[in-house]
């Protein structure tokens, strides 16, 4: 897929958010049986993403500020629109936008460190189950 078809814009507006927290709903919820997605942080404390191609929604992520660097949570690509480089556009957004940070972080689910490590980031060697999923705190490496 031609990258140039890929859009990656910050939220802006509640229809945005909304398709947001739909693909999360998609990804999370109905292909990987996680009770519960949607957190009251979403609203206050997060600043989101949407990915599009050709104006469909596509992928969604996150990221807060919190104490000890910007961590990047909830990146979901829909499943038909996967290996064709969404993840990576997303990623490289949010990357772009917190390029001043200190410290960039996120915890990764074991299956898809590969693509972090591909993208700058390295694991560290805090491991932990989270709704029933091995993940890995994974730090970016400027």
């Amino acid at each position: 897929m031609n990258n140039n078809s890929i859009k990656v814009e910050k939220v802006n507006d509640k229809k945005q958010i909304e398709t947001a927290f739909s693909i999360r709903k998609k990804v999370f919820v109905e292909e990987q049986n996680v009770s519960q997605e949607r957190e009251s942080m979403d609203d206050q404390e997060a600043v989101h993403y949407l990915a599009t191609v050709k104006g469909e929604p596509a992928g969604a992520a996150r990221y807060r500020k919190m104490e000890k660097g910007a961590k990047i949570e909830r990146i979901a690509v829909l499943s038909i629109f996967r290996g064709q480089r969404i993840g990576q556009a997303i990623l490289s957004k949010i990357l772009d936008d917190l390029k001043q940070e200190e410290k960039i972080y996120l915890y990764a689910q074991v299956i898809a460190t590969p693509f972090y490590i591909k993208n700058g980031f390295r694991q560290t060697d805090n491991y932990f189950l989270d709704a029933g999923i091995e993940h890995v705190e994974m730090d970016f490496i400027k």
